[in-house]
């Protein structure tokens, strides 16, 4: 089922041009590694699928009732909240069948995440803790679209090999940006590759996308990027 359709997007941001005349779908079930290099704005088209900011162009249209969490680079808590309160304020209007479970499971969470002090003020926390945190909160309760930017940013090898399966047994549909080659080949079923104003779309991981990438760079060097199905 189609979840997320954008056609014709175009987005400048300043007066660099970001997208131009870009289509894209969103698919249940997708997991989704949305590649770049650095300043093509990958955080932006994040944030267009979320509804958070507005092509100057185009159109992108959301399913019916579509639920979507979307976990920014550098999460925002609020203050004075303990790192308990933060997660179960998060998750209380999405935990319905299971409320009175809620805490239990958010202890748990946080636990393998490697944050036991449940109690603790969420702004004493470093970098790396808060981040954690804020994953133990989206991955907590089920969403019809998770959308993650950098969410390795600032983890250690343990939470990370966490998130891997997370998403690997994910129940929803992902989308997120990382650098992080060998995760997204671990937890990626498809690619998009944003580059050239545009998107190229590829059916696979991130070694299936490197083999394609090299064999249309032989193929057609000459032509120009577009949004195609590899």
């Amino acid at each position: 089922m189609n979840l997320v359709t954008a056609e014709h997007l175009t987005k400048s941001y300043t007066e660099r041009l970001i997208l131009n005349d870009t289509d894209f779908s969103i698919n249940e079930g997708d997991k989704i590694g949305l590649i770049g290099v650095n300043g093509t704005g990958k955080s932006t088209l994040l944030k267009l699928v979320a509804g958070l900011e507005e092509p100057d162009t185009g159109t992108v249209v959301r399913g019916r009732n579509l639920d979507i969490r979307y976990l920014p680079q550098n999460p925002v808590f609020e203050e004075g909240e303990t790192v308990l309160e933060s997660v179960l304020r998060e998750n209380r209007s999405r935990y319905h069948d299971q409320i009175w479970d809620l805490e239990s499971q958010a202890k748990a969470m946080l636990n393998r995440l490697g944050i036991p002090e449940h109690d603790q003020q969420i702004g004493q926390l470093s970098g790396g803790q808060k981040k954690r945190a804020a994953l133990a909160s989206v991955l907590l309760s089920p969403t019809d679209l998770l959308i993650l930017d950098e969410p390795t940013n600032h983890l250690d090898i343990t939470s990370k090999e966490i998130l891997e399966n997370a998403l690997s047994h994910y129940g929803g549909t992902v989308l997120y940006v990382s650098h992080d080659r060998y995760f997204i080949n671990k937890t990626a079923t498809r690619i998009l590759d944003l580059t050239g104003h545009t998107l190229v779309n590829y059916i696979g991981n991130y070694d299936y996308y490197l083999e394609k990438k090299e064999l249309m760079t032989e193929l057609y060097a000459s032509e120009p990027s577009g949004n195609q199905e590899n």
